[in-house]
């Protein structure tokens, strides 16, 4: 999946992206407020800027990827907790 059909998807309405293969995605700055990324695979994708406030990452693989100024309010995280803030360092997971 690019990142064109993602984001096409995602304005279509779809929010549902569990277990996705985005390994190497570029999308820096998109907006995915209440996306379900549960169980994706999202190493070494760029989601640098990216609104992703509401947003389910549980069980998703974050190795090497890019969060730098995420917006992560309210976010559940891999480790099952929800995140409350801004992520400023892109190297904040080692999963």
């Amino acid at each position: 999946m690019d990142a064109n059909e993602v984001l096409k998807r995602y304005a279509a309405g779809e929010k549902n992206f569990r277990q996705a293969d985005w390994r190497g995605i570029s999308l820096p700055q998109a907006n995915l407020s209440g996306i379900d990324l549960s169980g994706a695979h999202l190493s070494n994708a760029d989601l640098s800027g990216s609104d992703l406030s509401g947003a389910n990452l549980n069980w998703a693989g974050l190795k090497g990827a890019n969060l730098s100024r995420a917006n992560l309010r309210g976010a559940k995280m891999p480790d099952g907790r929800t995140h409350n803030d801004l992520l400023e360092s892109a190297n904040y997971f080692f999963s």
